[in-house]
């Protein structure tokens, strides 16, 4: 396990130190992509304007006046606007400086379909007036329904048009991401390369001491393993000793053990798949603890504890003593030991294991899910062997009128939960309690047969 967790711990470094680097390659990314969309939107926005200026100038000598459609100004300045070819697809156009309308477009004269909007010049966004020829040329961005547009407007005022230069925003980023895209490949893999061997140094400097590391690793847990099963057999003794107490002063108390035990750890297994804090530890401990739930009954007198009739009121507030008898007396092995989960679930099972759901039980008359999940679980194992085998005070009944009654006890006596998962498994509890009793009685022809011979 130690060893599994250093290759964790090293391929967790590892994993950190490429996230480090890959940050780092793409904050510098981020940085090259953020510097050559500035250059290349000033290197586009220049083109855009020289355009407009060189056109300005090529109207000025050719004295085109106001492009009236179809007159020979706008042949002339429709042809000019056709020839010219912008980067990233972009194109020039000429508006009317008052109205907005589009006048010359390179699709006007190809069938094509032309945008019918009016460009409206105050829509430009991070307007740059002024940066060309006084107040002649502006220069921004707008949104239009296919994407970003940068845009140069030249006003002519004289001639009552406006020169538009447009490019589109699409053609700017792929030539962006053609430049920057192999150096971000070439940064991740470089990142890569490092971090993997980064990892094979650390993995070669750990292999020369896992030998060592591991022969101490081992003989730590042989020790401390050998301790743990020696506490363990200790714990064990006592939980022995403690049911053969138990057992010294009712005649069923050994069977009964054995068998709230079996039907405990079938109902837990079946409860595992609703409550995720029952595992394997939990059904072992719950096997221990479950044969010390009437562990209290060593305090309760012979002339009650084995009266074949119903108990006095007095009597009853006796009897139901044991669940405190018992718990105060596992809490004391407690103290002595430390803090121990199995003797807490001890403590709580022999002190609740008596309590109802709907709170009428004893002694504290807990209610739903204040009662620990333990207790819950031999309180059903509980009833349905007291109700299936001889007592002093009743005979058994058979299996299924007990099932019967217990069922009807959802909600009130027992936990849904716990009815459901009995009634999913009751043939199994069945099969069990079939079982220890034919054990019971084989065992007990055994000591007959040899109080026979032994009389002979």
């Amino acid at each position: 396990m130690k060893f599994r967790r250093r290759w964790a711990l090293i391929l967790a470094l590892s994993s950190a130190q490429l996230i480090c680097l890959l940050a780092a390659v793409a904050w510098y990314g981020n940085w090259l992509h953020g510097g050559l969309t500035q250059l290349m939107l000033g290197q586009m926005l220049a083109v855009d304007s020289q355009a407009t200026a060189q056109m300005t100038e090529v109207i000025d000598q050719l004295g085109i006046g106001y492009p009236k459609p179809h007159s020979e100004d706008w042949k002339k300045l429709q042809s000019m606007v056709e020839r010219i070819h912008l980067p990233n697809s972009g194109y020039l156009s000429v508006i009317d400086r008052d109205s907005g309308d589009l006048l010359c477009h390179p699709s006007l004269r190809q069938g094509k379909e032309v945008r019918k909007v009016k460009l409206d010049t105050k829509l430009l966004r991070h307007d740059e007036a002024g940066k060309h020829d006084g107040n002649a040329t502006r220069s921004g961005w707008a949104a239009m329904p296919d994407g970003m547009h940068y845009i140069t407007i030249h006003d002519m005022p004289e001639r009552g048009i406006m020169l538009v230069a447009d490019q589109r925003d699409d053609g700017i980023r792929a030539a962006i991401a053609h430049i920057s895209r192999p150096l971000w490949m070439f940064g991740c893999l470089a990142a890569v390369v490092l971090a993997v061997l980064s990892t094979l140094s650390s993995v070669a400097i750990m292999r020369r001491y896992d030998c060592k590391l591991e022969a101490i690793n081992t003989n730590l847990e042989t020790l401390v393993d050998r301790r743990s099963r020696a506490l363990l057999n200790t714990r064990d003794a006592v939980i022995f000793g403690l049911a053969k107490l138990a057992d010294s002063r009712d005649n069923e108390t050994g069977e009964h053990l054995e068998r709230i035990r079996e039907y405990a750890s079938i109902l837990a297994r079946r409860l595992s798949r609703r409550y995720p804090e029952i595992d394997q530890q939990y059904v072992h401990m719950l096997e221990l603890a479950s044969s010390l739930h009437d562990i209290g009954k060593v305090g309760v007198p012979d002339s009650i504890l084995r009266k074949p009739g119903r108990l006095t009121p007095d009597e009853r507030k006796i009897m139901q003593m044991h669940a405190v008898v018992g718990a105060d007396c596992l809490a004391a092995i407690r103290e002595r030991l430390g803090d121990d989960d199995f003797l807490g679930m001890a403590c709580e099972i022999a002190v609740a294991h008596h309590e109802r759901w709907d709170g009428h039980g004893y002694p504290h008359g807990l209610r739903g899910n204040e009662i620990p999940l333990s207790a819950r679980i031999v309180a059903v194992a509980d009833v349905y062997d007291a109700l299936t085998t001889n007592r002093v005070y009743k005979d058994a009944i058979p299996h299924f009128e007990a099932c019967r009654m217990i069922v009807e006890g959802t909600g009130t006596q027992f936990d849904p939960d716990l009815i459901e998962a009995f009634v999913a498994c009751e043939d199994q509890i069945r099969i069990v309690a079939d079982q220890l009793s034919a054990d019971a009685v084989a065992e007990a022809e055994a000591e007959l047969d040899a109080e026979a011979l032994a009389a002979v």
